[in-house]
């Protein structure tokens, strides 16, 4: 007899169910009478979507009513075909943002069996799937094998299946994987996982998989150091969320919603497991709505569930990368909700906003490999990174961000739609008065010396190539945040130079409002319905230009302000502040 996943029975009325009930029922539309889940573009489906819609729609059975559990069973039974049917064609997972084409289609029924086994489980009389389920094998069926992030998900899926008594994989056989994770990937001291340009998002999604099998009753070899690695992880996943509940840029994905849904899992499953002190385990439970509050902000108003931390169309692409559709990002953010909604989250009382914006000074610096930290005060929030991966970020200063329940963060790295490089808030050198300016934050750096957490801030020192048009300089920034800004210090060695400012802002999210700006003596301010940014530089301006339009990052359409200073210098004190 197969009991329901979930370690109690859940109110339907939290603010954490009525919002997955909102945010699944936008998807409907898209689930086919066979139960395929088709991305709302693409009218196909893609990668893994439906067994995440699955999931979603069982745990609304438990917390809404049965109604759901005809279009979860559907889903389930479509999933598990394709899943124990490795022959048949793969889904669609790339993407042409051009021509809103299918650019390839790749097999990930990796990331199948963690929700195909949970719906299973949930729904409880599924005896006509036993044998399907049981008949699949890990080899043949997924693409990847321990140490890929992948593995990790099938791997929590299969010892769902083990717990079942469906599968043939010993205990013996299930610790040699977990061994090859701490052989090479995983780092117990900081708690991170490593894989090619160490994308914080997969970091965290690893972790969470991981978490899954400590709550779903691992005991093997490897309990000890999994407890110990994930204790780490919890540590550096507080450190990583930035006050308006998103994780700072790293990397690729940063900026989907299945990166906020993942948050909520992990920290709701670090409590449940007891991880950390106990001040540590109430800042998860703080935490795991800082995310949540952001994650809600993300339903359409017309239109299915975002998967990127903006409202724009789906056709529009604006935030989306090359294998991200709606039709699998978007039900996997809203699983991660699901899982943690049957561990409890949304019991507790909502925090209120002044509850989630409290937080005491804190820092967190990462040398080699990641080049990366992070700073808080308050309800402030800075990122920088020193040796960006030029691929998806800019270096610098790549995250600012004022706080939860706003709109107007200055997160992720911009860039113009015709390409060229990364602007993040920071300094420009131009070879000649209103000459083309070079944003340092698009140069190559290497770092010199560690990050340094400094008294409320953070500071760091970089060079450029020596073959660069900077060559070879030598640059310093330091950051200090206060409650309420942050206060910039940048200098280049070398000669005085004609510098600009150079500082993209979101225009436009895909809400109702669009940010507006006017200028000021000594810089400008930015307003979107309300919340106002007041840029200010301790310097003579010669000239200002606004370009309203024109770039994008994560999180939205961009402009970007440029503001030529009046006299040739090294170095250049700025600061931001918010109004509310």
């Amino acid at each position: 007899m197969r009991a329901p996943i979930g370690s109690s029975p859940v109110s339907k009325n939290t603010a954490a169910v009525q919002f997955l009930h909102t945010a699944v029922e936008s998807l409907v539309p898209h689930q086919q009478a066979d139960g395929a889940l088709l991305d709302p573009v693409f009218n196909t489906q893609t990668q893994y979507g439906t067994a995440y819609f699955g999931w979603c729609c069982a745990v609304l059975a438990e917390t809404v009513g049965p109604e759901w559990c005809d279009r979860a069973r559907a889903a389930l039974t479509q999933a598990l075909d394709h899943t124990s049917r490795p022959e048949l064609p793969a889904h669609a997972s790339g993407f042409d943002v051009a021509t809103l084409g299918i650019a390839g289609r790749g097999n990930h029924r990796d990331f199948t069996w963690p929700p195909i086994l949970r719906t299973f489980a949930a729904l409880g009389s599924e005896d006509d799937l036993v044998a399907t389920i049981a008949a699949v094998e890990p080899e043949q069926s997924f693409r990847a094998r321990p140490p890929s992030n992948w593995a990790s998900v099938w791997m929590s899926g299969e010892w769902l299946r083990m717990q079942a008594g469906l599968s043939t994989t010993t205990a013996e056989m299930f610790d040699d994987w977990i061994d090859v994770f701490f052989a090479e990937v995983l780092d117990i001291e900081r708690g991170l996982f490593s894989e090619r340009g160490l994308p914080n998002a997969y970091d965290l999604f690893t972790r969470t998989h991981l978490a899954d099998l400590l709550v779903a009753g691992y005991d093997g070899r490897n309990a000890d150091r999994l407890r110990a690695f994930l204790t780490a992880g919890l540590r550096r996943s507080l450190s990583l969320q930035l006050s308006d509940g998103s994780v700072a840029s790293g990397y690729r994905s940063t900026a989907q919603t299945w990166v906020l849904g993942a948050q909520i899992a992990f920290f709701t499953a670090a409590r449940q497991l007891g991880l950390g002190t106990p001040s540590e385990q109430q800042l998860a439970g703080v935490a795991a709505w800082r995310a949540f509050d952001s994650m809600r902000r993300w339903q359409r108003p017309d239109g299915p569930f975002s998967p990127v931390q903006n409202l724009h169309r789906p056709e529009l692409r604006v935030g989306y990368e090359g294998y991200t559709a709606d039709g699998h990002y978007s039900p996997l953010a809203l699983s991660f909700l699901a899982t943690a909604i049957t561990r409890g989250f949304g019991e507790d009382d909502e925090p209120g906003i002044a509850e989630l914006d409290h937080r005491d000074p804190a820092g967190w610096a990462e040398a080699e490999p990641t080049w990366r930290a992070v700073t808080h005060r308050g309800r402030m929030s800075a990122a920088i990174q020193s040796a960006a991966d030029h691929v998806y970020d800019g270096c610098g200063l790549v995250d600012l961000t004022f706080g939860a329940g706003r709109r107007l963060h200055l997160a992720t790295s911009a860039r113009h739609l015709s390409g060229g490089p990364w602007l993040n808030p920071g300094l420009a050198i131009a070879d000649q008065p209103y000459g083309t300016a070079i944003p340092l934050s698009g140069e190559v750096q290497t770092p010199v010396a560690p990050i340094s957490l400094t008294d409320g801030g953070l500071a760091y020192e970089t060079t450029f190539a020596a073959d660069s048009r900077l060559d070879g300089s030598r640059y310093r920034l330091a950051l200090t945040l206060t409650d309420s800004s942050v206060r910039v210090e940048e200098r280049i060695t070398g000669e005085d130079r004609q510098l600009s400012l150079l500082v993209p802002f979101l225009a436009d999210d895909g809400g109702p409002d669009r940010t507006q700006l006017q200028w000021r003596p000594n810089g400008a301010e930015l307003d979107l319905a309300g919340e106002k940014l007041i840029i200010e530089l301790d310097a003579e301006i010669r000239r200002r230009v606004l370009i309203p339009e024109g770039y994008r990052n994560r999180r939205g359409r961009c402009g970007v302000i440029r503001f030529d200073l009046a006299r040739p210098s090294s170095s250049l004190l700025w600061s931001i502040r918010s109004s509310r």
